[in-house]
């Protein structure tokens, strides 16, 4: 399967929609409240539905579209499609790596298929040979 336009593996995408109310030439909050947010040159905007070049507006800051000249008029739509690039440096591979600092972990966690930890951090002993070491000794020195 091929996909066309950018790879996917570059980030991902978030659209805000903004309903102007008539001498707006800057929007920092879609109309649903929510703030801007893009990671600079990785954003589109959109005015009553045609792209607008780059030199039709400022998105510098991560968090505004200024610059929109001349001001929009009541009821322009602007959308903004923010593409959010991510990276993958500070991950560790599945087959092994170690982690620098705290991590905090939801759900069970098994190490070495021996130990396991439950969410409030009690570590319990996975299998019966332990256990029969312990009833071992308990017998022997009853």
């Amino acid at each position: 399967m091929s996909y066309i336009g950018n790879n996917l593996q570059s980030g991902r995408s978030e659209v805000f929609h903004f309903t102007a109310s008539g001498g707006e030439s800057a929007i920092t909050t879609s109309s649903d409240g929510r703030n801007l947010l893009y990671t600079v040159g990785w954003c589109s905007v959109y005015l009553n539905g045609v792209r607008l070049h780059e030199s039709d507006f400022t998105a510098t800051t991560g968090n505004s579209i200024t610059g929109l000249s001349p001001a929009l008029s009541a009821n322009d739509v602007v959308i903004v499609e923010a593409a959010h690039t991510f990276s993958v440096d500070s991950s560790v591979p599945a087959t092994g790596g170690t982690f620098s600092g705290n991590v905090t972990h939801s759900g069970l966690i098994t190490a070495n298929g021996g130990l396991e930890t439950d969410t409030n951090s009690k570590i319990k002993q996975k299998g019966s040979a332990f256990q029969s070491h312990i009833t071992a000794s308990l017998a022997l020195g009853a």
